[in-house]
């Protein structure tokens, strides 16, 4: 494409100063917002682009384009948008945002079309002074869901930016785009849909996990928990079921081990307590529920730290040592 002088002129004098715009703000954001967990990708305009985007007739100066530098924070779902948008304040002055508000919107009920949230943002003065000529000049700070990001770059060639235009390909980019925010909606709002009447059921595992949860939050505190307990529990779940044991019978067994060595060990966890507390019961016998043709696939963890009978510690295929 044949790009006038003026033009290029115009993007050389403004490119240097956003190269330096680009380095301060990746240098503060990125490492921030990875540590949150978000993702975080930065690009400076090229010169086509800039080009293309002046002669659309939107930009009053050619020097201050304010998507020159533009950056895209990508979090999980629709949730944490909001507090995206937050962090963002802290550290920069808004100069717009689009749209304007969350409550009304330009688009028909039966649109589709790109409306993520962009933030138009200038830095703050450094008390150090460095770059003090950067403040006041406005970059573009994007911030999406993660289903957002992917539909952009799964139907950026067949919308945008493109040497042809095709209705059914459109059609299908925002049909599949309509499918996603339905999906974001549900992702966002899953815990009251989870209320409603049509979705609110249980089947047995889940309700067995559920006894099994709360067993456990009452029998050690919260600060001997992992974080994700519904997998501790799925696992003493497995384990019970070698043992024919039923979900509200596992505060009694605990209980037991509990009193038979007189302390609630720290060094075990949960699910290696609960190993012990099965292996010494003479309510059951343990050795002959593992070692027995049932539950195949179900193998159990043992270590050094726990209190084990001898025949634990002999090869057997059921047993995994540590």
């Amino acid at each position: 494409m044949k790009i006038a002088k003026a033009i290029r002129d115009a993007y050389n004098s403004a490119k240097g100063e956003y190269e330096r715009l680009s380095e301060e703000v990746c240098a503060k954001l990125e490492p921030e917002v990875s540590a949150k967990g978000w993702f975080f990708i930065s690009r400076l305009k090229q010169l086509e682009s800039f080009a293309l985007k002046l002669e659309t007739g939107r930009v009053d100066d050619p020097r201050r384009m304010e998507d020159f530098f533009a950056s895209t924070i990508i979090v999980p779902t629709l949730i944490q948008v909001s507090v995206a948008e937050q962090y963002l304040e802290s550290i920069y002055e808004v100069h717009a945002r689009r749209p304007s508000n969350d409550e009304s919107t330009h688009k028909k009920a039966s649109d589709f079309v790109f409306d993520d949230l962009r933030l138009y943002l200038t830095r703050r003065a450094t008390a150090t002074g460095r770059n003090d000529d950067l403040q006041g000049v406005i970059f573009e700070v994007q911030i999406k869901t993660i289903l957002q990001y992917a539909w952009g770059i799964a139907s950026h060639d067949l919308i945008y930016k493109t040497d042809n235009v095709s209705w059914p390909k459109e059609r299908i980019a925002f049909q599949v785009k309509a499918m996603l925010e339905h999906a974001e909606i549900a992702i966002a709002e899953a815990e009251r849909l989870a209320d409603s009447p049509a979705i609110s059921k249980k089947d047995q595992e889940t309700a067995s996990t559920l006894e099994i949860i709360h067993a456990i939050r009452g029998f050690w505190g919260a600060e001997r928990l992992p974080r994700d307990v519904k997998r501790l529990a799925e696992s003493i779940l497995r384990v019970m079921k070698i043992c024919d044991m039923k979900s509200d019978e596992l505060e009694a067994v605990l209980t037991k081990e509990k009193q038979r060595i007189g302390v609630l060990p720290t060094n075990l966890s949960p699910y290696a307590f609960l190993i012990q507390a099965l292996a010494h019961n003479t309510d059951l016998d343990f050795k002959a529920k593992l070692t027995s043709g049932r539950n195949r696939r179900t193998k159990i963890l043992i270590h050094d730290d726990m209190d084990l009978p001898a025949w634990m510690r002999e090869p057997n295929e059921k047993i995994i040592c540590v």
